[in-house]
């Protein structure tokens, strides 16, 4: 559109299509008391590769920094928020000036809480960076864009990253290179909490940003982690010990396509088939590893079947594990062996958590097998947790 107004009145121009709604952006900007308006459908030379590259990049700053920022949604009606204001589709305001608008109204952010899945803190107090990375991907998981490798690069700004806009490739090559550096600045393992299908770009990685829509495992009850301290091990040295081995593990890294991830390994010794619909991609099978609950999984494609080899999975070279991905931060970042730290320890390795299948793969490679839902895990008991191994995972 930028090429189409140069040189030309905007406003004796036919109001049609997107032409009708920057007129009436530049009007409501106009009656507001700005001489100067900036809109991203037609402020952008999109025929400049450097000019597109430096508008994605730093358009989130743009509209962060901006003195107001007019929101147009055809299909919804907003509240209005501090110097945001929102339009309906007639471009008359959802609510006037002099209604209750300011942040700082709980019916404002209980409303804008609801419409977003964004929690009240962050639309208060946000700052950009990959901290809480998976709640970030979940705010924009429902999101459509005209544009599909636009639902990642429309997330550069949020998540402060500077990476190449490259038109033309697949978004799941987009949402990968996205993906990898986050894990590649912050070693944040949570945005491996995901269903659905895999990414071509990474077996660890979901192929559509949809996938981050169902919720991660609650936090466990209070009344629950007690019960689970209760555990304590006779020894405290065996503890001690574990929390010493953990605190030296390396970050994960991601670098080439390639995720070198540390986890709590567990070799699955039982596979068996429950139920399955072909038609519907949908395979159920109950599992069993050492250290774990029996638990059922759901995969949208067949899993190899290595129980009818001879000798059962004893006899496979390959066989799948069921592993838990651990970062430092899983212990709140402590390094300290104090008692707190210690029961922290306990509480954090004995409740449930989102597990990943892996396949083995030659040279010493895994890759994830994707499941439809999420694989809860459940530790036996404490004990169980010390003859666990954490090993490192190459993965691809």
């Amino acid at each position: 559109m930028l090429h189409d107004i140069q040189g030309r009145a905007l406003y004796d121009m036919p109001p049609s299509g997107g032409l009708k709604k920057l007129q009436k952006f530049c009007l409501t900007a106009l009656k507001r008391g700005y001489l100067w308006a900036w809109s991203d459908t037609c402020c952008i030379d999109k025929t400049s590769s450097a000019k597109l590259q430096e508008a994605i990049g730093s358009m989130f700053g743009w509209y962060r920094r901006s003195h107001l920022t007019i929101v147009y949604l055809a299909d919804n009606c907003w509240p209005l928020i501090l110097c945001i204001l929102f339009y309906t589709r007639n471009w008359s305001l959802h609510k006037n000036l002099e209604s209750s608008n300011h942040k700082t109204d709980d019916a404002i952010l209980e409303e804008l809480t609801r419409a977003t899945g964004i929690g009240s803190r962050f639309l208060t107090n946000f700052t950009p960076g990959v901290d809480d990375a998976r709640s970030r991907l979940q705010w924009a998981s429902s999101r459509r864009t005209t544009r599909p490798e636009d639902i990642a690069y429309s997330l550069f700004g949020i998540f402060n990253l500077h990476l190449p806009v490259l038109y033309g490739e697949s978004v799941e090559f987009a949402l990968g290179r996205l993906l990898g550096e986050v894990i590649f600045q912050s070693g944040d393992i949570s945005i491996l909490d995901w269903v659905g299908e895999a990414s071509t770009f990474h077996s660890c990685f979901p192929a559509r940003i949809s996938s981050y829509r169902t919720l991660p495992l609650p936090p466990i009850p209070l009344s629950e982690q007690s019960s689970v301290t209760s555990q304590r091990p006779a020894s405290s040295n065996a503890l001690r010990k574990l929390c010493r081995s953990l605190n030296k593990i390396p970050l994960p890294q991601f670098a080439n396509r390639r995720l070198t991830l540390p986890c709590f390994s567990h070799r699955i010794t039982l596979v068996r088939r429950t139920s399955a619909d072909p038609l519907s991609s949908s395979y159920t099978y109950e599992i069993q590893a050492p250290g774990l609950q029996p638990l059922e999984i759901t995969l949208p494609e067949e899993l190899e079947n290595v129980a009818s080899l001879p000798g059962g999975l004893e006899s496979a070279t390959a066989v799948p594990r069921i592993v838990r991905p651990w970062h430092s931060k899983s212990l709140g970042g402590s390094t300290k062996l104090d008692v707190a730290a210690t029961e922290q320890l306990l509480v954090t390795l004995g409740r449930p958590f989102s597990a990943l299948l892996l396949a083995e793969l030659p040279r010493n490679e895994y890759k994830r097998i994707a499941s439809s839902t999420l694989i809860a895990a459940h530790p036996i008991d404490i004990t169980s947790i010390f003859q666990s191994k954490v090993r490192i995972f190459n993965i691809v």
